[in-house]
This record gives C-alpha cells, structure tokens and sequence, in this order.
C-alpha cells in the first residue's frame, strides 16, 4: 500500500502557525509594534485602514535590519532573540519565539522598508503568502516600516468570521494602550482612516494613564490614583490601585505587568479584588495599574504564543503582598469610606446632659399564652388543615376518624386529588400559556395556575408570594421586570419609535475618537429606545433619554449599552439588538428591596403573564418559582 503520511509544505505549515500568533488584525498590530520596541525604537507610528482590514502600517526609528537579515527574518523561528535553550530563562525582549513576521506573511500582502544607520541606501523587500516577490534597494529613513495589506485574503474563512470594524478597532486599541502603558518613554501614535486617535509624548506614567483615560472620569481620575511601591525578595509592585469612588461595572481600568509585558493573572486579580471587598458594592469593579518587577528565571511566559498568559514561580508567596500593598494604599490616602456628620440633612442628635430622667424597660408578657393550641378556622383550605393536624403523627390518626368532619385519612385523600387536579376551566383559560399553568418540582409536573385574584404579599422587598390555588408561587419582582421591559424595548426597537423625556440640562457624552465610531454605530439603535443627541464637530450631547429611565447618569447608561454589545458569558443573548434591550431592561428595572403597593404588584404580575416567556429572564435566570404544600410539610 501507498505511504499516506506528507511533510505539509510551508505554505500551509505557515497558514496553520499563523492561526494561533495572527488571531485578528490587533495580533499584526501587537507583534509589529513589539519588534519595533526590541529594535530601540523611541517613536511608533501605526496606521489603519479599515480596522486593520485592507492596511495595517506601523513605523519605528530602531536600529533597523541588513539586507540578510531583512530576508531571513521571514522564516519560522528566525530571531535575533535567542541563541540557547537556557535563554528562555533570561528573556529581556518582548518577542522570541521567531513566529510572528512568517505568520503575518504567509496571511497578507508585506512589504518591509528598513535601514540601518551604517547603511546609504535602505532595503525593500515585499511578500505575497510567505513567498517574496520583489527585493530592491531604496531609499528612506532610519529604522524599519511594515506595511500589512488584505489581511487574510488567502483565507476567506478566517476574514469572514473577524468582526465589524468597530469591534476590531476596539481590539486594536486596547493592544496598543496596554504597550502605551508599560512604555511612558515612547512616542506613540495610532491614526485610523486619517483621523488621529491618540498622540501620545513621553512623560511619567500618570501623566500617559491620564492622557489615555482621563475623558472617562470627566478629569477626576487624577484624584483617585493611589501611588504604591513596595520591595521584597520575590518581587517588587510599583504603579497605581484607585479610589473606590473609581470603580465602574463595565470595561474597568484593570492592568497587570510583569516585566514590561502586559499579562492576564486571574489569581493575582483576586488579591486585589479582595482588598476592596468591603469597599465596593456588588458588581463594581476597582481601577488598577500594578507593575511587578521580578527575576526573569522565576517567571515562565513560554505558556501561548500571545505571552499573555505566564506562570510565577512563587505565586502563592506573592498573592498576600498584593493584597496588603492594595489595602495598605487605600488606608494610607483614607480612600476607606467614612460617616459625614456634617451634612445639611444630618439630624440634630442632642447631647444627654443627664437633666431627663429615664425609665427603665418593663418587660410584660400573657401567662396564658399557648402557641401549640390551634383556633378553628372556617375559612382555612383542606391542605391547609391537614398542616394543622400534621403534627399530631399517626398516634391520632384514629381518635381523628371518629371525630366529626373530615378524618385525617379523608383529608390526606383531598390533598393527593388537589395535587392531581386542575379545575378544567383555569385549565382552558390558561391553555395558551402552558408555562404559567405548571411549575416545575423535583421533575414532577405540579398543576397549578396563576390566580391574578389571589392573595399577595410582598417578601423581602424583593419578592411577591401568591396563594394559588394548590401551591404557593414566589415572583422575583425584578426580575419579572427585566422579563416585561425587555420584550418592550425590543419591539420598540422594531417600531423605532419610543417615548424620550427631554433633559433640562444636556449631558456631554465623553468620547475619544475611537469611541466615537463605537458611538455611530449604535446611534440608531441608541435613539430608537428614546435617546436624543445634540451632535457637533467636537462633543455630543444627549439632549433626551427614555421616560423610565431615573436615578441614572445618562452619560454613564449610554457608555454602558455601548459597552454591552461585547459583553460575553452563558445565557446572554446573540444579537446587538437583543444585548442592548436586555442592558436597558436591567438598567430601568425595579431594585431590589423596593417595596411595592397592592395597585403596583397587580399590575406587575398582569403584564408578565402578558410576556411571551415569562418563565425566565432573557439571559437564562427564572422569575418565578411554586413551592408546594409537599414542600412545606417537609419542614415541620
């Protein structure tokens, strides 16, 4: 039989490398820009098109490569950065593994211009799928200039699946600030379609946090970043935690370094988080900027391919050095919340100057008070005698059957035949709604029907308990909210037509330019669920929001639904529509421990049994939940 076993050739040995270094178009941005900071460059100049799509540029003042070396750079695992294995363990340079540039060329078009200062004339070098096609001399500049075009076009399936241009900008902006961040001393820019998203001059680290997300907080981020510095045998941590007043629940300002490369550390940002469990209420997430500075063989960033993910050798001993260095800070610039007496609405507490004499408390109390004696109920259900007489075991059973009225036995057969029983006229009225008519119970199928003339109470102030008819049912009210809302704005969104209040006072809606392509994108969206803007050559105004909307910065809902077009996780629904219904829904829904008048619960509960699936929230969380008289009995 015939060997069936090939070497692939490398030009599909190189498509299937660059699947894991070259992900999107702000992987190209990353590794390019990377070299360039390895070369010694001190100004970086990166360019767009398309989101990355039809051109990525990036240009750099680094000592630049020979003609030799501008050639062999493109084959898998060339670099300049490693000669020994053991140099793994003493790495000093963003990029080592020699991956990145054969990736790129094996998936676009590459042209390199690149010179170094001993060199008159520089060198031109360009690349079709890994392949070169041209090599001249030419003139230019010190340094090196890549020039990406059609990113993927060999790979249709990969540029199919990349997403819109706004959601790749996003990607590759946050590639560029995090090595923004780790290198203060650069000159950066980013330029997407001709228009300058940031322009960045060296200066002190604050001052570069600042420049990059100073329009966030409206100029106060300058007062809640914390400095911390500290020095140990393991490790040293400079950088910054901020106030919690800081904190935000969506995109939050969190960055980690480890060496002068940006990395992801889920336990170390558990350290950090824990330090402001007490700080901050549920879901707000704090503001960090933590550098660590550790010996290079006790760190393993040869993990994946993006350098990201890296292993400390001494985690554990670390973990509590962050933690206290994080809360040692927010005690030191008294960011712990304290009590203000001084308030105008303070109440006035009188001093006791011991003039005012003081009963002692008087305890009283009824002797003949027996809670275990039961009074005769008329009006009680026949479950709800068999509670009453549940207790007495089956040493009673037989003095109860000859007694007058039901027997226990007979009342223990009323309840097994309301358990199995649905009146047939609830069951026609409610033949539509099936989800309303049955709960759900250990998988036994339980009938039982909402009653909207049924008793209610309120619970907790977060929940409503309905007496039905053989079960009792627990609506979270807020979440029946977001059920109802949710369907609402969606069909608004449909419609485009919802209801706005006008603001007395227009929000400026605080953008930098690459949020403002965000911002364009949902314009429509944002406007057909009653958003109105005011927009000029240099700010927007939101000029109306959606009537239900109250006690919400505007300014901040509407960074939150642009926010929300991303978001990830279980349950969460699919579409940009559907996500931004949903975010409004859970913005404009009832709180939790909001008490509710009787009008206020009737006409809750009406409008869910009005949804099309009341069962459960749009992200998969149920709303309502039967608790039955078997239930019940198991507690006594």
């Amino acid at each position: 039989m015939e060997d069936i076993i090939r070497v692939l050739p490398d030009s599909v040995a190189n498509q299937i490398a660059a699947g894991e270094v070259v992900q999107r178009p702000a992987s190209v941005v990353k590794e390019l820009m990377e070299n360039a900071i390895d070369a010694g460059a001190t100004r970086i100049d990166v360019r767009l098109k398309e989101a990355g799509r039809s051109l990525i540029q990036v240009t750099d003042n680094g000592k630049g490569m020979s003609p030799s070396d501008a050639r062999m750079a493109f084959q898998r695992h060339a670099t300049s950065k490693l000669r020994l294995t053991d140099d793994l363990f003493h790495l000093k340079t963003m990029g080592f593994r020699g991956e990145a540039l054969a990736s790129i060329a094996a998936v676009a078009y590459v042209e390199v211009v690149t010179r170094r200062p001993s060199d008159e004339l520089a060198t031109k070098i360009e690349l079709e799928g890994s392949a070169v096609t041209n090599e001249e001399p030419t003139l230019a500049a010190q340094g090196s200039r890549f020039t990406v075009r059609n990113l993927f076009y060999n790979i249709p399936a990969r540029r199919k699946f990349l997403g819109d241009n706004v959601k790749e900008l996003k990607f590759i902006r946050e590639e560029f600030i995090q090595i923004a961040l780790v290198y203060p001393e650069l000159t950066l820019s980013l330029t997407h379609n001709d228009d300058v998203l940031y322009q960045l001059n060296p200066g002190p680290l604050r001052q570069r946090i600042l420049t990059i997300f100073g329009k966030r907080s409206a100029g106060q981020l300058n007062k809640q970043l914390y400095p911390v510095d500290v020095k140990t045998q393991l490790v040293n941590i400079t950088g910054f935690v901020g106030d919690p007043a800081a904190a935000c629940q969506r995109d939050p300002l969190q960055y980690f370094f480890v060496n002068s490369r940006f990395i992801r550390h889920k336990y170390f940002r558990n350290a950090v988080l824990k330090a402001y469990e007490t700080l901050l209420p549920a879901g707000m997430q704090p503001v960090y900027f933590l550098y660590f500075e550790v010996a290079s063989e006790a760190l393993d960033v040869n993990i994946h391919p993006t350098k990201t993910e890296v292993k400390f050798e001494h985690e554990q001993a670390i973990w509590p050095i962050i933690h206290a260095l994080v809360r040692e800070a927010l005690g030191k610039f008294n960011a712990v919340p304290s009590i203000d007496f001084d308030r105008e609405d303070a109440p006035e507490i009188g001093v006791f100057t011991g003039d005012r004499l003081v009963s002692p408390p008087k305890v009283s109390y009824n002797p003949s008070y027996n809670p275990f004696l039961q009074k005769n109920n008329s009006h009680q259900t026949d479950w709800e005698l068999l509670f009453q007489d549940f207790h007495k075991g089956k040493s009673h059973a037989k003095s109860d059957e000859t007694s007058s009225g039901n027997s226990l036995k007979e009342r223990a057969a009323i309840f097994e035949s309301g358990k199995n029983i649905v009146d047939s006229a609830t069951e026609k009225a409610f033949a539509d709604s099936p989800s309303l008519l049955f709960g759900q119970n250990d998988a036994q199928v339980i009938p039982c029907s909402i009653d909207l003339e049924a008793p209610k109470i309120q619970l907790f102030g977060s929940y409503i308990a309905l007496n039905c008819r053989h079960a009792l049912l627990l609506i979270h009210q807020q979440r029946a909210h977001v059920r109802i809302l949710y369907e609402r704005y969606l069909k608004q969104m449909e419609l485009r037509k919802a209801p706005s209040q006008t603001l007395l006072f227009p929000e400026s809606l605080l953008l930098d330019s690459a949020r403002k392509m965000e911002f364009s994108a949902l314009e429509m969206a944002l406007q057909s669920l009653g958003f109105q803007f005011d927009e000029s050559i240099d700010r927007i105004d939101i000029t109306a929001i959606p009537v239900d909307i109250h006690g919400l910065s505007p300014n901040q809902l509407v960074l939150d639904l642009m926010d929300s077009v991303d978001e990830t996780g279980s349950g969460l629904p699919d579409g940009r529509t559907e996500r931004l219904a949903l975010k409004m829904a859970k913005a404009a829904a009832i709180p939790c421990n909001r008490f509710l008048s009787a009008e206020e619960m009737e006409d809750l509960i009406l409008r869910l049994t009005e949804t099309d699936e009341p069962k459960y929230t749009p992200d998969g969380k149920p709303v309502f939940s039967w608790i039955t008289p078997e239930e019940v009995l198991k507690r006594f």
